[in-house]
């Protein structure tokens, strides 16, 4: 099983390398391409995108904690008694629950700090 799944990706992965120049001779009409600004920001501006940046960070690493522990039940329901199996999934359950300690204890120290430093 998981040979076919690294040689469906090694197909997959093939594939893709051989189309993507193709994609790179494809002209555009002038009239589709519109100029592009790059946005420039201020001090101020760039300090107010960080609570943004750490919220999306924040979710990510919980659905990254979700679906360990969804993988970890996986393992434990599917282990049918072999030690090996239990093990990895308990190590799993540890690592997914110590991810998410440290995710919250990240999460409340830039509280603490912004009230230590009233910002």
């Amino acid at each position: 099983m998981t040979k076919k799944i690294l040689g469906l990706s090694m197909v997959v992965a093939m594939l893709s390398m051989v189309s993507i120049p193709a994609f790179a001779t494809i002209t555009i009409p002038e009239t589709i391409v519109t100029a592009v600004s790059i946005p420039t920001y201020t001090s101020t501006q760039a300090l107010e995108l960080i609570p943004t940046i750490i919220t999306w960070a924040f979710g990510f690493l919980l659905a990254i904690v979700v679906l360990m522990l969804i993988a970890s039940a996986y393992l434990f329901v599917t282990g049918g008694g072999n030690p090996d199996q239990i093990g990895q999934a308990r190590k799993m359950l540890m690592f997914a629950l110590i991810g998410l300690a440290v995710a919250l204890v990240a999460r409340g120290l830039i509280y603490i700090m912004i009230e230590i430093l009233g910002v």
